[in-house]
This record gives C-alpha cells, structure tokens and sequence, in this order.
C-alpha cells in the first residue's frame, strides 16, 4: 500500500501546513474550514502515514515534496506576513 497516493487533496494542503509549523486554529482560518474538520484531517494524514505527531507527518512532508504534491515552503520568508501561529 503507498500512503502517499491515499492522502486527498485537502490532506496534502493540510500536511503542507502542518510541515511549515502552522497551528489547527490558523489552518482552519486558512482554509475557512472550522478547527473540528482541521483536526480530523489530521487524524486520516496520521492515520494513511502510519505516525502519531504532527513533527513525524511534518518530517514526511518536507522529506516527500513530490509525494505531498505541494511545495512545503522552508524558510520564514515564505510565509504570509501575518503570524501563522496564532
């Protein structure tokens, strides 16, 4: 079974910013979803990639570019002006 392949789109925008240190809270505002359906996103990314925190599926994430199918931004200049970790 190749879990990358499982992961929805969603999943894969959620992981996206997950892997850049993004909070559920700044997530759900991003994607104008509430924090509950941020979360269970989560849950099904933990659960197709086999771990159980947000650093492991983050480390996937920057070490499966390609897989993810969206570009994990690295570096703070990347990132939206306002703070992600609200």
């Amino acid at each position: 079974m190749n879990a990358r392949d499982e992961l929805t789109r969603q999943e894969k925008v959620v992981l996206s910013l997950v892997a850049q240190g993004w909070r559920t809270a700044k997530i759900a505002q991003e994607l104008y979803l509430s924090p509950r359906t941020v979360e269970t996103h989560i849950y099904h990314i933990y659960d197709k990639l086999g771990v159980s925190s947000r650093v492991e599926a983050a480390l996937f994430a920057l070490q499966n570019d390609s897989a993810v199918g969206t570009e994990v931004r690295r570096n703070s200049e990347d990132l939206p002006h306002d703070n992600p970790y609200d």
